[in-house]
C-alpha cells in the first residue's frame, strides 16, 4: 500500500472511527493476510531464501549500531568518567598537606645526615692525610660506605707515594745527608729537586 492510498482511505473515515478496523478491511492488509505470513512462514523464508536472510541481517545490523551509538552518547562517557574516578581518587587536601610535610621532613633528614657524613669524612681524612677538598666525592649514603670510599682513597695515594718513592731511589738522584758528611747547601737541595721533577736550568 502506498502513503497517497492509505491517506486515501482516512480521509474518507470519520475522526472517532478505530483505525484498526479500518486498516483490516482494506483490501492490500486482507490480501497480506491472506498470503499465508505467518511467524512461521517468516522462519522459512529466513531459513531457506539467502537473499531475504542478507536483507534481514543488514537491517539487524543496522539497529545494532543505532542501539550502540545511542548507548555511546547516552551513557559511555559516564560510565568512563565513574571508573576514572575509582582508579584515581581525588586526594583529601590533608593527605596532599601531609605528604609534602613528609617530604620536606625526608629532605632535611637527608641534609643532616650527609652533613653528618661529610664532618665524619674531613675527620677520617685528616687523619688518613687525605686532601680535604676530596672529601665530598667520598661521601657515601651511610658511615660504612663513606669509610670504605675514603680506605680506598687512602690506598691509592699510599700506592701512589710508594711508586714515587721507589722511582726516586731507582734512579739514585737521592743521597741521604747530602753530600757525604757536609751539610746540604741550597743549591745541592735545588739540583736534587730539579733532578727529581726533570727541570734543567
Amino acid at each position: 500500500m502506498k502513503k497517497s492510498e492509505l491517506i486515501e482511505l482516512l480521509k474518507s473515515n470519520k475522526d472517532d472511527e478505530d483505525i484498526d478496523e479500518i486498516l483490516k478491511n482494506a483490501e492490500p492488509v486482507k490480501a497480506l493476510a491472506n498470503s499465508g505470513l505467518t511467524l512461521d512462514a517468516f522462519k522459512t523464508k529466513l531459513e531457506s531464501d539467502a537473499e531475504f536472510k542478507s536483507f534481514m541481517d543488514s537491517e539487524k545490523d543496522k539497529h545494532l549500531q543505532k542501539g550502540i551509538d545511542t548507548f555511546k552518547t547516552n551513557n559511555l562517557q559516564k560510565i568512563v568518567d565513574e571508573e576514572y574516578k575509582k582508579q584515581h581518587p581525588e586526594a583529601d587536601p590533608k593527605d596532599t598537606e601531609i605528604a609534602k610535610l613528609k617530604k620536606q621532613f625526608e629532605d632535611m633528614q637527608k641534609e643532616a645526615t650527609k652533613k653528618e657524613l661529610t664532618n665524619k669524612a674531613l675527620k677520617i681524612a685528616t687523619e688518613k692525610k687525605l686532601p680535604a677538598e676530596l672529601v665530598d666525592y667520598f661521601v657515601g649514603a651511610d658511615e660504612d660506605t663513606t669509610t670504605k670510599n675514603l680506605d680506598k682513597l687512602a690506598d691509592i695515594f699510599s700506592k701512589h707515594d710508594e711508586a714515587i718513592k721507589t722511582e726516586i731511589l731507582k734512579d739514585g738522584t737521592y743521597k741521604p745527608g747530602g753530600q757525604g758528611s757536609a751539610k746540604p747547601t741550597e743549591d745541592s737541595v735545588k739540583g736534587q729537586i730539579n733532578s727529581i721533577f726533570g727541570i734543567k736550568e
